[in-house]
């Protein structure tokens, strides 16, 4: 009996090691992958000040307060989004850990500044939830059609909208560090800006990984048909606006704008963007055709990036033949890897100011 106790005790102890060494390493609470548990509590007045304004987030909350924020409308997966038993997981960790884990340590002051930047415009009426972007009778047949969300900035009148669309590996939405601090920098300078969060995996409805990406693009299609027939309520022009699409959300982007893809706004006789920006993610096989003159592209990608975003480099000549020289700024650097977000801390801090500059050029 003695035995048996003591195989136990060690079992136990072996349990918990696993699960700390899984917490330390992926800051991910094992038990709830499983489906052991649920969301951390965190009570309502832990949100608030004094005076009743939000508190600024710090890297040690859980990043359960950053999911069940009141700015998100109980839309947890509008801070960050995975299946379902991952988002669970990572909810007890605390924000500078999952960064840790992450490998984006770098861009956690960025992304808790942004936090803070639209919990105060929330308040103040300048942002929203878009929680209406597929209709009750699509969300009913499948629940994860919800999951197509949006923050909304409302900008200065006559500065055109900026569409931000967050990476992920069509496997998650990194929107903490590829959707608001960008969403912020625009919006000082005017722009409205809509940060999308979308299904990922099989919320999609697909398993492999190039169907998802399909399925994607036709998340990204039916937010700008939301988008046109919002105009006047928003106050924005589909005739005049931008795409900022990270790594996955690049893909995406590429694929509704050139005329060469299955989804793109020429098929699905939605407006074009006058000018995309698929930051690490302009897909290395886009193949410009006739429809595409009038297409402005930016992008920044590096030799290094580990998805191979890099390649792009061989489909410049053609891009650049059909589309236009001027019509082209698409940089490959050395020493740059993939998901550097606003560029802090890398070889271009300054790549948002210079697509800015791109833009309003490429909008006359």
């Amino acid at each position: 009996m003695k035995i048996l106790a003591m195989i136990i005790l060690v079992l136990l102890i072996l349990a918990v090691g696993f699960v700390g060494y899984v917490y330390k390493k992926n800051a991910m609470f094992l038990p709830a992958l499983f489906g052991i548990g649920g969301f951390p509590n965190i009570k309502k007045e832990d949100y608030y000040q004094a005076d009743g304004t939000f508190r600024k987030a710090e890297k040690d909350d859980k990043m359960a307060f950053f999911m069940q924020h009141p700015v998100f409308g109980g839309y947890k997966h509008m801070f960050f989004n995975v299946e379902d038993n991952v988002l669970k997981a990572i909810a007890p960790a605390k924000y500078a850990d999952f960064l840790k884990a992450q490998g984006r340590s770098d861009q956690m002051e960025n992304a808790l500044e942004a936090f803070h930047y639209l919990t105060r415009l929330v308040e103040s009426g300048e942002a929203q939830l878009i929680s209406d972007i597929n209709p009750k009778e699509m969300i009913e047949q499948n629940p994860y059609q919800s999951h197509l969300t949006g923050m909304f900035y409302k900008g200065k009148q006559g500065k055109p909208l900026a569409v931000v669309v967050p990476g992920g590996g069509f496997i998650s939405n990194v929107t903490d560090c590829e959707g608001y601090p960008v969403a912020m920098k625009l919006h000082k300078l005017g722009y409205s800006v809509l940060v999308i969060s979308y299904p990922i995996g099989k919320q999609l409805g697909e398993t492999e990984q190039e169907k998802q990406g399909q399925a994607a693009v036709r998340e990204l299609v039916q937010v700008i048909r939301y988008l046109k027939e919002h105009e006047q309520e928003l106050s924005v022009d589909m005739d005049d606006y931008a795409i900022f699409g990270f790594s996955a959300g690049g893909m995406m982007t590429t694929a509704y704008s050139f005329a060469n893809y299955e989804d793109c706004c020429h098929k699905v006789k939605l407006p074009r963007p006058k000018v995309i920006f698929p930051m690490y993610g302009l897909d290395w096989n886009v193949k410009a055709l006739e429809q595409d003159k009038g297409l402005a592209v930016f992008s920044i990608a590096g030799r290094e990036d580990e998805y191979g975003f890099g390649n792009v480099e061989k489909r410049l000549p053609q891009l650049k033949s059909v589309l236009g020289e001027d019509n082209v700024s698409v940089r490959i650097y050395d020493n740059l890897g993939h998901g550097f977000g606003i560029g802090s801390n890398t070889i271009v801090p300054h790549w948002l100011e210079e697509a800015v500059e791109f833009w309003e050029a490429h909008r006359k």
